[in-house]
């Protein structure tokens, strides 16, 4: 997943902004990109809508767009599809209308031939690399079962080779820069994991390489496991980490990064640590069978000062460009239809009550899926060409619509069949 000081400091600087990140390793900021994108696409468009004169313009986005005022989203919506991203899935995260906020996790699991693996290292390495892109508000995941999966909002769940719903023996590798919230002080602060199975916190050092800053790896239940050396945070300290999580057999989960001042007088230290560190078992932090509820060995925990990273404290790196599982205004669809037929596809119309972009989601009786692309525009009237399907196939059609504040709305889904 010995005391010494002073520690290394980071040679990143926090944007004082709350909405955005700073330029780090000569990477272009996300706004910089989107203009870049927006820019050229405008342009594309308004000679497109010139060259037909008054009617509607076919793109090749399979969109049709009037020749009116052009909105373009800020946000290409395309660079997570919606169909392919994972928001939260071990639970409730922490709504935020920012996009620079959060963990960007890649996700890996054992194949079906695969021998078995111990570690979380060893699964990222021999595993297989989903194609979804996962993002977390924070790391606060008490124990609990984990039986729905990873599950996307147009409702597919991650299956491992033999079409089972993934819930065991994957490893999560989350990347994310660790910062101050607004409200905590500067200073030295101990950090900690609570993790079932294995979890390893890597901290890029002075020269930019990672080393291990906490190791609670391998199959054991819920066990807390306490960092050697405290860390040095002031409000301009950008923090680079790496967090890899094992998931060995089902059916718990869990996982919490602690932090807390450090104060090497601390009454409740042994060998330099807090007591409570290398304590285990499912039922000894919290109940799992009472909705997670914290047992007196955690609440003592919050009571030495201990407590879980806000959604603050993590900020994405740059690149990941943004967090697509963003709050924001959510359209609302409506007149959901399929207008035309054809041999390989559907010509589907809906409005929204707000601009918004254009995509349609399919999922095939044979079990395909795809999610048509977006040409950026937002609008109030949608049409949306899907073509490359099979013909006389019964299909799964959902309309998708994300607004300028990146709220996702996803309609009913509806089932038509191509013509012959």
């Amino acid at each position: 997943m010995g005391n010494r000081s002073p520690f290394p400091q980071p040679t990143e600087t926090r944007d004082q902004s709350p909405l955005r990140l700073k330029q780090r390793s000569g990477t272009a900021l996300p706004e910089e990109r989107n203009q870049v994108w927006r820019s050229g696409l405008a342009l594309a468009l308004t000679a497109a809508a010139l060259s037909v004169g008054a009617g509607c313009t076919r793109l090749s986005t399979n969109s049709e767009v009037a020749p009116a005022e052009i909105r373009m989203s800020k946000l290409d919506v395309n660079l997570y599809p919606i169909n392919k991203m994972v928001c939260d899935p071990m639970g409730p995260g922490q709504p935020d209308p920012r996009s620079n906020l959060g963990l960007k996790a890649e996700l890996f699991w054992r194949e079906a031939n695969q021998a078995r693996t111990y570690k979380a290292a060893d699964l990222i390495r021999t595993g297989k690399r989903s194609d979804r892109s996962l993002f977390f508000s924070q790391l606060n995941v008490p124990t609990r079962l984990f039986h729905l999966g990873f599950i996307s909002p147009t409702g597919q769940a991650v299956q491992d080779d033999s079409q089972n719903t993934l819930i065991e023996f994957f490893a999560l590798r989350f990347k994310s820069i660790l910062r101050l919230a607004p409200e905590q002080h500067e200073g030295l602060y101990e950090f900690a994991l609570l993790s079932d199975d294995g979890a390893v916190l890597q901290l890029r050092n002075s020269e930019g390489l990672y080393e291990p800053h906490i190791n609670n790896d391998g199959d054991h239940p819920t066990r807390l496991a306490c960092a050697a050396t405290p860390v040095n945070l002031t409000s301009a300290t950008e923090l680079p980490m790496v967090l890899e999580y094992y998931q060995g057999p089902r059916y718990h989960i869990s996982l919490i990064m602690l932090m807390r001042k450090w104060n090497p007088n601390r009454k409740d230290l042994v060998n330099g640590r807090d007591a409570a560190c290398g304590l285990t078992g499912n039922s000894t932090w919290f109940n799992p069978d009472k909705n997670s509820e914290p047992q007196k060995a955690y609440k003592d925990l919050l009571a030495r000062g201990w407590a879980p990273l806000s959604h603050e404290n993590f900020a994405l790196p740059n690149e990941a460009v943004m967090n697509p599982c963003k709050e924001g205004v959510v359209p609302k669809i409506t007149n959901f239809t399929v207008l035309e037929k054809f041999n390989d596809g559907f010509m589907i119309t809906w409005t929204t009550d707000i601009p918004a972009t254009s995509q349609v989601a399919w999922r095939g009786a044979d079990g395909s899926e795809g999610l048509s692309e977006s040409d950026n525009i937002l609008r109030t009237q949608h049409n949306v060409m899907l073509k490359g399907l099979k013909p006389q196939s019964l299909y799964e059609l959902r309309a998708v619509s994300i607004s300028d504040t990146y709220g996702k709305a996803i309609s009913e889904p509806m089932q038509a069949i191509t013509d012959l």
